[in-house]
């Protein structure tokens, strides 16, 4: 392994970690807060953020070439994921441990895999029917309530597969216009939207802001981590390793965001969610690294 794939490896599990600790932290500020001061003032911050890392790399520069174009990858890209996004702290908000939302959220890949295949045309391979049945059994423990499966239809549940859902139309959006895609200024669009959209719906609710500085440093770290540097690591990994191995990495998130529940917040998930959340990791694994050997035949 060379200097340039140890590095790759190395972003991917940084991004790993901190989408982990912005989930721990997010947490810790929804326990005190609504959703809309959450969302106003994490997303806020998130444009000061994004913006300040756009300035100082001059990311404006990639946006000179087919200006349109991009902003319209950009754009669309953004609200997807904004939405998405809106919905996923709402799931955290709803669920008690943040890493049951992150053990959940792995269906992603598997609404990646369906549409790569009828959307993009991709190729399929029978390890990622199996990875897609053992995630989907993994949600489904994960929700198991006394006497039957009536939690499947839980709020926060549907809140995160929703997300997922959006989250992977933005990735196959990506994945069609590529060439088109500038990540600075993507990320930086969907802070603007979400830090707009919330900004107008708290000031109509006509509640005040009123903080302890506990609370404004758990939005400051999260939101750094969650709207900048999760964006930055993943990409420059892209960079450097393969888009599989990078999700791969990634995926582990569940198992960081555990332990860091544990830690921070004295959570720790059901055995049952345990070992749901462990099927859907297995699934995960079997449709990344069955993609790999579709893509490398």
């Amino acid at each position: 392994m060379n200097r340039h794939q140890t590095n790759g490896y190395l972003f991917a599990l940084g991004a790993s970690l901190a989408l982990s600790a912005s989930f721990v932290f997010s947490k810790a500020a929804l326990n005190q807060l609504t959703m809309l001061l959450f969302g106003l003032l994490w997303f806020s911050m998130g444009v000061f953020w994004n913006l300040s890392w756009f300035l100082i790399r001059r990311d404006y520069r990639n946006v000179y070439s087919k200006t349109a174009g991009k902003t319209a990858v950009a754009l669309l890209i953004a609200l997807l994921e904004g939405v998405a996004t809106g919905l996923f702290y709402m799931a955290i908000q709803a669920m008690e441990n943040p890493a049951v939302v992150s053990f959940i959220g792995n269906i992603g890949p598997v609404f990646v895999t369906v549409m790569g295949i009828m959307l993009l045309g991709e190729r399929f391979k029978k390890l990622q029917l199996l990875g897609i049945v053992l995630t989907i059994l993994g949600i489904f423990i994960i929700n198991y309530r006394e006497g039957g499966f009536a939690g499947f239809i839980d709020p926060g549940s549907l809140y995160i597969i929703s997300a997922a859902f959006l989250f992977s139309l933005a990735t196959i959006a990506g994945r069609r216009w590529h060439r088109l895609l500038v990540p600075g200024y993507m990320s930086l669009l969907r802070s603007f939207i979400l830090a707009v959209v919330m900004a107008i719906l708290f000031f109509h609710s006509g509640k005040g802001i009123q903080l302890s500085p506990g609370i404004w440093r758990d939005l400051a770290i999260g939101s750094f981590l969650e709207t900048l540097i999760v964006i930055v690591f993943a990409y420059q990994a892209l960079k450097l390793i393969e888009a599989t191995k990078t999700s791969l990495i990634i995926s582990t998130k569940g198992v960081w965001t555990l332990i860091l529940a544990w830690i921070f917040l004295d959570l720790f998930p059901t055995g049952l969610q345990l070992t749901g959340g462990l099927l859907t990791l297995v699934g995960v694994w079997l449709i990344t690294w069955s993609r790999q050997r579709v893509l490398q035949e």
